[in-house]
């Protein structure tokens, strides 16, 4: 179940849609201008948040390079013969799988709104939870990615609170 791929390659049957790389593309990159707005909107309500922001990011950009430096899978759509899409930067989904960055920014971010307060959550995980899953559907990673990138946003949340 960690390594569950669907059985379709769906990631093949979205480029063959007449729009299906723009939408690939679109729901790839998505979730940075959605988080994006969601620092701009915790930073205007506490500006010294933007300092925790910037360490979560630091961290969790920090424990996802020194992870995938030691534990690499290859991402599913690899193992499936399937090249880099167009449009995404090949040397980032060829570094492996284990943990999603993706996961890891949108769950310190998920814990930064908890505690504030000042959006919606079901909303936030209406926007996000899809887009991650999107990334299991098309190949991008595996549900245990998912996981350990779950776990990079927790312990980049807490860093922050301990510096």
């Amino acid at each position: 179940m960690l390594f569950w791929q669907p059985k379709k390659d769906l990631l093949r049957v979205l480029l063959k849609l007449p729009h299906g790389l723009a939408l690939l593309l679109f729901l790839n990159y998505l979730i940075w201008p959605f988080l994006g707005l969601m620092a701009l909107i915790l930073i205007l309500d506490f500006p010294r948040r933007f300092w925790l922001i910037l360490l979560a990011t630091g961290f969790a950009e920090l424990i996802e390079r020194l992870i995938k430096a030691k534990i690499f899978w290859q991402r599913p759509l690899y193992r499936r013969h399937d090249s880099t899409p167009p449009g995404l930067v090949e040397r980032w989904y060829k570094t492996g799988s284990f943990p999603s960055g993706h996961t890891a920014k949108a769950s310190f971010f998920f814990l930064f709104l908890l505690t504030s307060r000042l959006f919606p959550l079901p909303l936030y995980l209406l926007i996000t939870l899809p887009l991650l899953a999107f990334r299991v559907l098309v190949g991008f990673h595996y549900p245990v990615d998912i996981i350990g990138g779950c776990l990079v946003g927790l312990i980049s949340w807490l860093l922050t609170y301990v510096v």
